[in-house]
């Protein structure tokens, strides 16, 4: 068997291959694609998720597995992934998503001036009717909301509202598009401004956009080029936190979880790792993280700032992220979080197994053109999860090439959970030998759609020329 290994967190390559060769010791890695010979049987990728290029066409006609699939689309953006529940729960009431995702509301959204057209526009009115009530309540008894730009990761663009103008308080001004078409810089590169929180945002890409480059069954044609996962320009932000809204235009607006159970006064939330393999299995990986807020917890009504209200470390300095512990072991805290519930790590867990599978099987059957699930191919998720006061998990979004941190607690988990991503992945390519029942189990299996999904009509992904 043949191997490349160039993982987006570097310092991981070395233990991977040290992982791969305790169950392949005959296993050959190579530093570039091209020193693949053409006759090898078998290849095994683990690349960098913004770089896959050419690497999906060496599977066309050897066995082997990549660490992606073609498109992830359905559940990486914020957008499609509102709508795979939508349309999933629509039909299935009894869905555990109907009742484990916030009321989300897909936006399109431009500038400031426009935003009571925007919301007319919606899919769905119910944001439309609860901020027209808000401006007859009070602040605290106001159901607020969180704004997310549908392809932006990071926390970067991410706004709290609870009325009309609030929301507008936080788009691009129309006044702006002429001062920029006035304005000539020397550089084609736009210079990134930091957002009110002084953070520099980074851009969540999907997938292949299109599956122009994948040939099917169905044509005898010759196919476009596949695109790649090309990173995109940083989008500039506006003075006063103003967001780009007209260069974005894609947005979810979710219902805010106000009530929560603070662990040391701080908001978290839990961030569980799913691998999803072939066409399609997909598992649970039991240690997770608990992720805190940069600032004590207070009601958006009380303190607006979202270093208090967002969980994002990406929004932290790393010194705060240190001091602060911000990044933990979920399975360390304390027993006594929640009174009278000794046992809700176990319960939490249980609900993400659930929902994680429900989820991920919705996203095979209602959007399989952007989950484009192949058995050559696997991928793994960050799933993050708030939980409410009452002990109730909630899904928020699905990250897609997750960061591996070497520092902490992240380091050793991130090896314990590779070693876990490679035994998996070993026996999906028949490779028993070598596989630890106490590192297999570290995956909980949550979903087998093998014998329900149609066989897929994809045969060959043309290279990038």
């Amino acid at each position: 068997m043949y191997a490349f290994i160039n993982a987006s967190s570097a310092w991981l390559n070395e233990h991977l291959e040290r992982f791969i060769t305790h169950h392949v010791p005959s296993t050959v890695f190579v530093d570039s694609i091209d020193d693949i010979p053409q006759d090898a049987n078998h290849v095994f990728q683990y690349c960098d998720g913004w770089e896959l290029n050419q690497n999906f066409a060496l599977l066309n006609k050897r066995s082997g597995l990549i660490n992606a699939y073609p498109n992830s689309d359905a559940l990486a953006r914020k957008d499609h992934l509102a709508a795979v529940v939508d349309y999933w729960t629509a039909k299935r009431p009894d869905s555990i998503l109907k009742d484990h995702v916030p009321h989300t509301i897909r936006l399109t959204l431009d500038y400031a001036e426009y935003v009571d057209e925007s919301l007319t526009a919606a899919d769905d009115l119910t944001l439309l009717s609860s901020l027209e009530d808000n401006d007859f309540r009070e602040a605290c008894d106001r159901e607020w909301w969180i704004l997310k730009p549908a392809l932006v990761d990071c926390g970067a663009g991410i706004r709290l509202f609870s009325t009309i103008d609030e929301l507008a308080s936080n788009l691009e001004l129309a006044e702006y598009e002429d001062e920029d078409e006035d304005e000539e810089t020397d550089s084609d590169t736009p210079v990134v401004e930091k957002d009110e929180d002084g953070f520099s945002p980074t851009l969540s890409i999907p997938g292949l956009d299109s599956l122009d480059g994948i040939i099917t069954t169905a044509s005898s044609s010759k196919p476009a080029a596949p695109q790649t996962r090309a990173k995109k320009p940083a989008y500039v932000f506006k003075e006063g936190g103003r967001i780009p809204s007209a260069q974005m235009r894609a947005f979810v607006a979710q219902r805010y979880i106000a009530s929560i159970c603070p662990l040391e006064n701080r908001k978290w939330h839990a961030r569980a790792y799913v691998l999803s393999i072939g066409r399609l299995k997909v598992h649970v990986y039991k240690e997770m993280l608990l992720l805190l807020a940069g600032e004590d917890y207070q009601p958006p009504w009380e303190n607006p700032s979202l270093k208090s209200s967002l969980t994002n470390t990406a929004l932290q300095d790393q010194d705060v992220v240190e001091s602060r512990e911000s990044m933990r072991a979920f399975w360390s805290i304390k027993d006594d979080l929640f009174p009278g519930k000794t046992d809700w790590k176990e319960g939490i867990f249980e609900q993400i197994c659930a929902i994680s599978g429900e989820l991920f099987r919705a996203a095979a059957n209602v959007m399989a053109d952007k989950f484009t699930t192949l058995d050559k191919c696997f991928e793994l998720f960050a799933v993050d999860f708030m939980v409410d006061d009452r002990g109730e998990v909630w899904l928020l979004e699905v990250n897609e090439t997750p960061a591996f941190y070497q520092q902490g607690i992240a380091g050793p988990l991130s090896l314990r959970l590779m070693e876990s991503v490679v035994a998996v992945a070993m026996e999906h390519m028949g490779v028993t030998e070598g596989v630890e029942a106490e590192v297999r189990s570290r995956m909980r299996e949550v979903l087998d759609e093998t014998g329900n999904l149609a066989k897929s009509n994809i045969t060959e992904i043309g290279p990038e020329e």
